[in-house]
């Protein structure tokens, strides 16, 4: 055990203690660093000093600061004087300390830290300030300090001077200016008069070249494989790390591609956060995917290195998953409604089979399948059914009264639109009575048939499948178009006829409708002992007969004595039946039909399809000729008989010369230089003004 008395005699000083205490305590302390001083020289190693004091002081003492420790601080002299002093710390470090030894614990306990390790520094930059702490005994003040630093290392700042109280400290500042790259060292030599020889401090440190901008990440792609659309999968992490030697600031973290909107970044990279060299940072993302497929999109990180000149450092991160349909079961019938037609009240009905099969992707479930009203249900859905698989109800009726009945086949599952419901009807007749029925009860659509002509017959069958005969009334047909519909006498079922039990007959009925359009009706048959079935609906469409339509280009065609050539005319059949033109006729030979060449009609009588179109070239005789030789005008009529709709067509023809030379029979033109016509009264009145006004200019002169 290590403790410093404030003052005792070393045991060879005794008498000069009993003598005067306060002088052998100084003799004592004086023949200590005597003998210190006349030791070998030696450097006192901080760092084997902790190492010593681990192993001889630390059962006893911490490096903490108390009143005992503070005395030995860069104090040999007095951790001597202790063991010398103490009786417990005699039995326990005499003999195993040497002066070397004592040097070392005084400095480390003296001066803290042992050693320093600084941040790499980029050649020809400053590191940060680091600082070593130097403590004085509380016994005794510092002196004649020095701190000097070695290598790439330099003393810088601090609050040392050249001396240190006694039970105070200091600091010394240290800084790392690398002149070259890679490990550097170098050494803090501390020099006072506590400890005769240098106190080096182990200086250590990495340089760097010049700054550059790296970033890295731990994946360059992330994948989420096969996710429910709509349902957002787990985070997916990626770190970056600063592999440079400068700062980097992010400018821009985004998502985009094609499908950029099924994926959410997130993580703790952000723009406006710094990350330090060799520092890192995470990129999250999610995935929730819009559609099924294949979705994909990247993560664009972009970063500077503002201290290297804003050098780029860049990572782009693909993402890619799968969107798939969530699995669901499809509950699909193969009805929406049974008809059980008539059955005798009491009895029940041979069952009808509604199909269900499972269209969806996962296993369909049913808790309930119920019929209501007179009907009851059986099925073979039980506890479920895969995807793909079926199963069937089976539904019968047991009329309990007699007339119309309705309910319901009700089915609830684990599908969507659950509860299902399907209509379910039938008709309840007593005991011994005729049931009558159609077969096809629908009835029947006689489809487009042409306005007068006959549309054929459709069938129907009668049956009685009750129990007594039933007695044929009378077939009558009602509606608005009624009149369209006849009961044809190919019919074996007729009015008065007995219909045995099981027995049927035959009723032909034909359409022929009367006007253009939807005819409708119904056909119903009276029984007075039975029960009857719904009516016949009958249905069709009367379309007017085919009709040829003459569409002529133009209703009159002007020619000149330049249209040598002719003029056109296109006749267009723009009806839906074959157009026969039966004749062409022109009502003076001044002019003249060519029904030859391309495209061309031919001659009368000629045909056209519906839809086709011909030409015809009407020619004036007057074409060509001078003006002095060629009537002033001719006129004609061209007639086109056909089966047409009138069956007369007329285009006004004109052929007129007046076009070779200038000529102008009215007021306001010039006729008479060109010698074809009288004198023009407007002109000749203007001469008569002018000279009037040439006479009284004259006469007031």
């Amino acid at each position: 055990m290590m403790t410093l008395p404030r003052s005792r005699a070393l045991p060879g000083a005794r008498s000069a203690v009993a003598a005067s205490p306060a002088s052998a305590a100084l003799s004592t302390l004086a023949a200590i660093a005597a003998a210190l001083l006349a030791a070998p020289a030696f450097a006192a190693d901080p760092v084997a000093g902790q190492t010593r004091f681990s192993q001889v002081c630390a059962a006893c003492h911490t490096v903490a600061s108390t009143a005992v420790v503070d005395r030995g601080r860069n104090n040999p002299a007095m951790i001597q004087n202790a063991i010398n002093t103490i009786p417990a710390m005699t039995a326990a470090v005499s003999g195993n300390v040497s002066a070397t030894d004592l040097a070392d614990i005084a400095a480390y306990l003296g001066n803290s830290p042992a050693s320093i390790s600084f941040a790499q520094t980029t050649v020809g930059q400053t590191s940060a300030v680091s600082t070593v702490t130097i403590s004085a005994s509380r016994l005794a003040a510092l002196s004649s300090l020095t701190a000097v630093a070695s290598g790439d290392f330099a003393v810088q700042g601090g609050s040392c001077g050249t001396s240190v109280p006694a039970g105070t400290s200091c600091t010394v500042g240290v800084v790392f200016k690398p002149t070259a790259a890679g490990a550097r060292s170098g050494a803090l030599t501390i020099t006072h008069n506590g400890i005769s020889t240098a106190i080096p401090i182990a200086l250590s440190g990495t340089a760097n070249g010049a700054l550059q901008a790296g970033l890295s990440a731990d994946a360059s792609s992330v994948d989420f494989g096969t996710q429910t659309v709509g349902v957002a999968s787990a985070a997916r992490t990626v770190t970056l790390t600063n592999t440079g030697t400068a700062s980097l600031d992010f400018g821009s973290i985004g998502v985009s591609g094609a499908n950029a909107g099924d994926f959410t970044r997130g993580g703790s990279c952000a723009v406006g956060t710094p990350l330090a060299v060799g520092a890192t940072c995470t990129v999250t993302a999610t995935f929730s995917p819009a559609a099924a497929g294949a979705r994909s999109a990247s993560i664009a990180v972009a970063a500077t290195a503002p201290a290297a000149g804003g050098a780029a450092a860049n990572v782009n991160l693909a993402l890619s998953g799968t969107g798939q349909i969530a699995a669901a079961p499809v509950s699909s019938l193969s009805a929406s409604s049974l008809s059980f037609g008539t059955a005798t009240v009491g009895t029940t009905t041979a069952a009808q089979t509604l199909t269900v099969t499972n269209t969806g992707s996962a296993a369909l479930s049913f808790s309930a399948i119920a019929a209501s009203g007179p009907f009851a249900a059986t099925h073979t859905c039980g506890a479920s059914i895969p995807a793909a698989g079926t199963c069937t109800v089976s539904v019968t009726f047991t009329p309990t009264a007699a007339g119309a009945a309705t309910g319901a086949l009700s089915l609830t599952s684990n599908a969507a639109g659950s509860p299902q419901s399907v209509a379910l009807a039938g008709t309840g007749a007593l005991a011994n009575t005729a049931i009558l029925g159609w077969s096809p009860a629908a009835g029947a659509d006689f489809g487009t048939v042409t306005v007068g002509a006959d549309g054929g017959l459709k069938h129907f069958t009668l049956s009685n499948t009750g129990t007594a005969a039933a007695t044929l009334g009378s077939f009558s047909l009602a509606g608005a178009a009624a009149a369209d519909y006849r009961v044809d006498t190919a019919s074996t079922c007729v009015a008065g006829a007995s219909l045995a039990v099981g027995a049927s007959c035959d009723l032909a009925i034909g359409f022929s409708p009367r006007a253009v359009g939807a005819r409708a009706a119904t056909a119903n048959v009276v029984a007075d002992n039975a029960t009857l079935p719904a009516a016949l609906a009958l249905s069709g469409t009367g379309q007017g007969a085919p009709q040829p339509a003459l569409q002529l280009s133009a209703t009159s065609i002007d020619l000149s004595a330049a249209d040598t050539a002719g003029r056109p005319l296109t006749l267009t059949n723009s009806g839906n039946a074959a157009l026969h033109i039966a004749s062409l006729a022109i009502s003076t030979a001044r002019f003249s039909i060519d029904t030859s060449g391309t495209g061309s009609c031919g001659a009368a009588p000629f045909t056209v399809a519906p839809g086709a179109n011909c030409q015809v070239t009407v020619r004036w005789l007057g074409a060509g000729a001078a003006a002095s030789d060629a009537a002033a005008t001719d006129t004609a009529t061209l007639t086109l008989q056909g089966d047409m709709s009138p069956a007369t067509a007329t285009v006004a023809l004109s052929g007129s010369a007046g076009n070779t030379a200038m000529s102008n029979s009215g007021g306001g033109g010039c006729t008479i230089g060109a010698g074809t016509g009288a004198a023009d009264p407007l002109l000749l009145l203007m001469a008569g003004l002018s000279g009037l006004i040439l006479w009284r200019r004259r006469a007031r002169r």
